[in-house]
């Protein structure tokens, strides 16, 4: 078990004995060191476990593995390296990037130019390939620490997603290794075929499905680490993970993956209900996020005729949580209710999680009605 799952079920611990009424709560003690049940005990845990605070302009490794066409030179780590069409091999390598302290939570803007601020933009400060064998030998000698694993959605571009997962990880303030699993996502070049978007999301489903072999060889590998890992996707990124995950369940004896984090999953909901049991075979606890007001997953639904789970339908062994509160287009216009997964609201929760506290006893957390389509609600 490692540190942060360990903290985790010392967290439950507390809040047991922080029940009203409970007999085995301790009694109120008024040292300043003692001001609430245990407090100084668990501040001693976060400071030995968040060494790295998060809170200057810092730089962050992040690490890639891609089944893109490779286009010219990956140091740059950027559009130029790797672009929209499948590749039958897979790439490798760490991109290390300049991540601004002063940058907006769920945005993020590339510098410019070399001398833009540092504390306003991002910027690749190295790169170092990989090969599959490097990839596990790095994992390796963090042994002990969590992996982070970040899967994109719709119409995401190499930079995007490299640069999305530094901020991610900044802004959660992970202190493990931060994965990227990046796709043949994206429009093909050219202004005309970009404005064509059932055009490009048929690709890039098309390129999801492709890919399902390679996640699943991924996974595989991370299942052998013996480590533990978080894995957060996004929008049609599930049609590659769930399918992955799905059948990799069929061989695993014990589940590796801590936190199974699914936001906005454009995935058919007849098909997540066949696959449930499975991914509880190979995650922990598994917790979406969905949106009654997502324009995309409104979109998505009309393109497969099919109900999807982004738009909330309530599920056995899993945690929906309703979120359109929080980011609802306004009489469904004015944006897409569809990009919350990297903001300020769902990052603080998805923070809890990875402690590994219950939905019920997280902040802004809410019970929905009965025979709602989801569990809870994220209140704004």
């Amino acid at each position: 078990m490692t540190r942060l799952r360990a903290l985790s079920s010392f967290i439950l611990a507390l809040s047991v004995l922080a029940l009203p009424g409970c007999s085995s709560a301790p009694k109120a003690d008024t040292s300043k060191t003692q001001r609430f049940y245990g407090a100084e005990p668990l501040r001693q845990e976060l400071a030995a476990i968040f060494k790295l605070p998060y809170s200057d302009t810092q730089s962050l490794d992040v690490i890639y593995v891609t089944n893109r066409n490779a286009k010219g030179d990956a140091a740059e780590c950027d559009d130029t390296s790797f672009g929209v069409s499948p590749s039958e091999t897979v790439s490798y390598g760490v991109c290390t990037l300049n991540v601004p302290k002063r940058h907006k939570i769920g945005g993020f803007e590339v510098a410019p130019n070399p001398r833009a601020d540092p504390h306003l933009y991002y910027r690749v400060l190295n790169h170092s390939p990989l090969d599959e064998a490097g990839l596990a030998a790095l994992l390796s000698r963090k042994r002990g620490a969590d992996i982070l694993v970040f899967i994109h959605g719709f119409n995401v571009k190499f930079q995007e997603a490299v640069v999305r997962a530094a901020q991610i990880a900044y802004d959660l303030k992970f202190q493990g290794p931060v994965v990227v699993f990046t796709w043949p996502a994206g429009a093909e070049e050219g202004i005309l075929s970009g404005a064509l978007v059932n055009r490009t999301y048929g690709d890039n489903l098309s390129n999801a499905i492709k890919t399902v072999p390679l996640a699943q060889a991924f996974f595989s590998g991370l299942a052998a680490s013996s480590q533990t890992v978080h894995v957060m996707v996004h929008s049609m990124g599930h049609q590659v993970t769930l399918r992955a995950l799905s059948q990799l369940s069929q061989s695993v004896e014990k589940p590796f993956i801590g936190e199974l984090i699914l936001n906005a999953p454009d995935f058919p909901v007849k098909d997540f209900q066949k696959i449930v049991p499975g991914l509880k075979k190979v995650a922990e606890r598994v917790t979406v996020y969905c949106s009654y007001n997502d324009n995309a997953i409104a979109a998505s639904e009309s393109y497969n005729k099919n109900r999807r789970m982004g738009a909330c339908e309530r599920m056995a062994g899993t945690d929906m949580i309703n979120v359109g509160e929080i980011d609802a287009p306004a009489l469904g216009v004015g944006g897409l209710g569809h990009g919350y997964y990297a903001g300020r609201p769902i990052l603080t929760d998805i923070f809890q999680v990875l402690l590994g506290i219950p939905a019920e006893q997280r902040l802004f957390i809410r019970k929905s009605e009965p025979n709602s389509t989801e569990d809870f609600y994220l209140r704004p």
